[in-house]
């Protein structure tokens, strides 16, 4: 049932929106300022898997080089690969039994509000 929640509220988002790569060896926490609590692996994994297709090496490690283009995929409503973005992401999340979708509604709205003010920023 929560995996249903989840995918309901990522379609809701759609309607209305760690991973393992490494960061490179020159940069160190490109972002020091993102504290959003993570959501589950499950998600997270959902996340990464849909991002791939966006940004080689998609990620929410906060401290790698790619994460604030990473975050535009997810958190940018009028790009153009946001709706196909969230739809992959929630579906995947659909079959995370188990965990409680309101973990990646947290992450979901920290990580958004964090990118609107530093998008701008650079590693």
């Amino acid at each position: 049932m929560h995996a249903a929640i989840a995918f309901s509220a990522v379609l809701a988002f759609v309607a209305s929106a760690v991973s393992a790569a490494p960061a490179t060896a020159a940069a160190t926490n490109c972002n020091p300022s993102y504290n959003v609590a993570p959501s589950t692996t499950c998600f997270t994994g959902c996340n990464v898997q849909a991002g791939q297709k966006y940004v080689t090496g998609w990620t929410m490690d906060s401290t790698s080089p790619l994460f604030i283009q990473s975050l535009a995929v997810m958190c940018e409503k009028t790009s153009p690969n946001y709706r196909a973005f969230m739809t992959t992401a929630g579906t995947c999340m659909a079959a995370c039994t188990g965990d409680d979708p309101e973990l990646f509604n947290a992450e979901f709205q920290g990580a958004c509000a964090w990118y609107a003010q530093h998008k701008t920023d650079t590693c």
